[in-house]
């Protein structure tokens, strides 16, 4: 029963998890490692965990997964590994106009450019919120933060990118002063 249970979380929010930590990371391989130690220890805590939280406990541990092993490539040798340029460009091409293509991609990595200027938590929030739709009170309680708090977070997050993304795309700069552009 508790491998059946396990299995079918597993694959309904592998990509969830590991989405999550790519974002944050900006590398295939350390996504993929933390989106395993995150298994793991689901495997490991299966008999302690609310089955009714066990969404908002695998982010969590993802997160605290993804800011320690920031500070540890930070603290070891100042070496990081950062493959996001080559993720982007392995973003399959949509048949048609080329310069649309070409305009999505720079997009994505002003985007993510953007992404890493933010205070790790405020990224955090951004991500959880807008990349997979969680709610503030699921982010409060997944990153240990007030509901209000997140809001806030939140807030400031959209306007620190809509400046980012309206210095790197003058030409844009009234579509994402406007909100438009953000989610």
């Amino acid at each position: 029963m508790k491998k059946l249970a396990f299995q079918k979380l597993l694959q309904k929010h592998k990509d969830r998890i590991f989405s999550y930590a790519f974002y944050f990371l900006h590398n295939r391989e350390d996504a993929e490692d933390v989106t395993q130690e995150v298994f793991v220890r689901l495997w490991q805590h299966w008999d302690k965990i609310d089955r009714n939280r066990v969404v908002a406990w695998m982010i969590r541990v993802a997160h605290n997964q993804c800011v320690d092993l920031v500070r540890h490539k930070k603290n070891s040798s100042g070496y990081f590994r950062n493959s996001v340029q080559l993720d982007i460009e392995k973003i399959p091409e949509k048949e048609g106009d080329p310069a649309l293509n070409y305009e999505q991609k720079e997009s994505q990595k002003a985007l993510l450019s953007a992404l890493e200027m933010l205070p790790e938590k405020t990224k955090s929030m951004l991500l959880l919120h807008y990349f997979h739709g969680l709610k503030c009170e699921t982010i409060g309680e997944i990153l240990d933060t007030n509901v209000n708090t997140v809001k806030v977070a939140i807030h400031r997050g959209r306007k620190m990118l809509r400046h980012a993304l309206s210095e790197q795309f003058p030409e844009r700069s009234e579509r994402y002063r406007d909100g438009y552009a953000m989610p």
